[in-house]
């Protein structure tokens, strides 16, 4: 059955799935998005230099480098439910982990973990809305889903320079997990695949050497090649704002660390809603770090 002819009681679960991959979305990214907002905190109590500070920050955005051609290659060979719901899940445990980390090594271990589970997020929701919704509704659905990120990072900057100054820099990580492990419950248990739609096993079938050859042929493409290159220079900048903003205006500009944070919440709010209205036209919906997304 095509995505295409989903109608009736069947069909409206697709707004469901729309529902959990923008859940699984949003609390992936809550702690990954936000955790520069803490940044000052953990600096103060493990006394760190504001490089190791920087490394400790992007060691979650960094392994998606890699990780999401990895992601990109298990969802060729296994469901959505399974890669998403998973990459959620290690999140989430590397979280609850990283907040009984005794030092700066440990912590930063834990974090590159994150980023591992967090590489599934980007394609195995796109993919999940591309299967169940029709192509008429899919750029729209996509927005939708695609807000979650910087509303995730909205959320965040909101709520956890209060939730360490009280609790300390800890319970926000541990928080952060506990929002994760939510976030994969929910996906695991609600995520299905559309009726009539076999999961396609082909890519399986292939040997190593065909699988590497197509991935390189992709990556040698000028296009891909000229959207790799944007999107590195967009995102670059986003993450040295996010990691460095609130550190900055703390430390040179005398403000609280909550101040500061709701300083960098404001530009988080119109993507959110830009997202979720951007496709009605047939746009794009932006990818992490404002970047398009198919």
């Amino acid at each position: 059955m095509s995505v295409d002819t989903l109608s009736g009681p069947t069909g409206g679960y697709r707004w469901m799935i729309l529902l959990v991959a923008t859940v699984a979305q949003t609390s992936a990214c809550f702690l990954v998005q936000g955790i520069g907002v803490i940044g000052a905190f953990v600096q103060r109590d493990l006394h760190l230099t504001t490089a190791q500070v920087g490394l400790l920050i992007s060691a979650a955005q960094l392994v998606p480098v890699v990780g999401l051609l990895v992601a990109g290659e298990l969802l060729d060979r296994h469901s959505e439910r399974l890669v998403v719901g998973g990459g959620t899940l290690i999140v989430a445990l590397a979280l609850l982990g990283a907040s009984l980390a005794p030092g700066y090594l440990a912590l930063l271990l834990f974090l590159i973990v994150v980023g591992a589970g967090y590489s599934t997020a980007q394609p195995g929701g796109s993919k999940s809305i591309a299967r169940w919704f029709a192509t008429s509704q899919r750029g729209f659905a996509m927005g939708i889903r695609q807000a979650g990120l910087p509303l995730g990072g909205a959320l965040s900057a909101a709520i956890l320079p209060s939730f360490a100054n009280g609790l300390g820099w800890r319970s926000s990580l541990a928080a952060g997990g506990l929002v994760a492990l939510l976030g994969a419950a929910v996906f695991l248990v609600f995520y299905r695949t559309p009726p009539g739609s076999a999961h396609d096993n082909r890519s399986s079938a292939r040997s190593p050497r065909a699988g590497t050859a197509a991935r390189l042929s992709v990556l040698r493409d000028r296009s891909m090649t000229n959207i790799m290159v944007s999107g590195l220079s967009l995102i670059s900048v986003q993450y040295g704002i996010l990691i460095f903003t609130v550190l900055y205006l703390h430390e040179a500009g005398g403000m609280t660390i909550e101040r500061a944070a709701l300083l960098l919440l404001s530009p988080r709010w119109p993507p959110a809603w830009r997202d979720a209205s951007c496709s009605r036209s047939g746009a794009i919906a932006p990818g992490p770090g404002g970047t398009s997304r198919s």
